[in-house]
């Protein structure tokens, strides 16, 4: 079987002109690319001169820089939230109490490049955290325990003036304040749910004396009606028998007694026959028979 010859394939190598070619462009792509620095809306660039902050600050869009020389730090001048770590304070009374809240903030846009050089990018650990702390221990224990949830409006707005306030020399500008949560000692929370429970048993019982009262009331009420309507009866009944009695007369009496004999006269023995006055019945009877005529 004879043997295939191996084809040799020759790779030719790029020329020097053209190596040096593509490694200008190559330079000059990067160097037209590092021209340019792109600012998201709602930042603010901090622009860095071999490491130096400028007083330049970058707004959004499309800005121009010196390549490799001057670098572009963006800056969030946005509201942003930060949540406040926990808090430890004592209230006017020694009481232990816990505070845990939100602040909304913003970077004043005009001053991102003295916050930078001032503190960094890492400001809210360096100078929120630590304000906040020492307004709460400040501030709270000049509240006894027992107003600290009733004026926690007061303590916000207290709060939000002493920390924008504070905060202002860094330009950092302080939109809201809330508070996320109070808590106080377990054993002060309990004695408060003690004292709730106690108060709506005491409401209760107001309830249910109020409902008592009110039957009470219906039951007078429908007591008074009653006796009234038998006084009423009673007095009618009084006036009835009044009148009856006045109209019965011992004539009228003596008169239906003649219209119910029938003339014969009682069989006795002995004894006096019943005796009717005639004289009396005369003015009755004649009064009949002139009605009869």
């Amino acid at each position: 079987m004879p043997e295939r010859s191996l084809e040799t394939v020759d790779f030719k190598m790029p020329k020097p002109q053209t190596i040096l070619i593509l490694i200008v462009l190559l330079i000059l792509f990067i160097v037209l690319w590092g021209t340019f620095a792109l600012v998201p809306a709602g930042h603010r660039g901090v622009v860095l001169l071999w490491g130096s902050v400028e007083k330049r600050i970058m707004g959004e869009g499309l800005n121009f820089k010196v390549p490799i020389a001057e670098t572009v730090i963006r800056v969030d001048v946005k509201v942003q939230p930060h949540p406040f770590k926990e808090i430890d304070a004592s209230s006017k009374e020694y009481q232990m109490v816990k505070m845990t809240g939100m602040m909304n903030f913003h970077i004043d846009p005009a001053f991102v490049n003295d916050l930078y050089q001032k503190v960094g990018l890492d400001f809210a650990d360096k100078v929120i955290d630590p304000a906040f702390n020492d307004f709460v221990k400040e501030v709270v224990p000049t509240y006894p325990i027992g107003e600290i949830l009733p004026k926690r409006e007061e303590i916000r707005q207290r709060a939000m003036k002493k920390l924008g306030d504070n905060l202002s020399r860094y330009h950092i500008i302080v939109d809201d304040i809330y508070f996320a949560n109070i808590r106080f000692s377990p054993e002060y929370e309990k004695a408060i749910e003690a004292k709730q429970v106690a108060q709506q048993q005491v409401e209760t019982q107001r309830q249910v004396l109020a409902q008592r009262e009110i039957e009470a009331q219906q039951k007078v009420a429908t007591s008074k009606g009653e006796a009234e309507a038998i006084l009423v009866v009673a007095q009618g009944q009084a006036k009835a028998n009044d009148a009856l009695s006045r109209s019965i007369s011992p004539i009228l009496v003596q008169y239906k007694s003649v219209e119910k004999w029938n003339g014969i006269l009682p069989q006795v023995s002995g004894g006096a026959v019943p005796f009717i006055d005639l004289g009396k019945m005369g003015g009755l009877s004649g009064g009949t028979e002139g009605s009869k005529r």
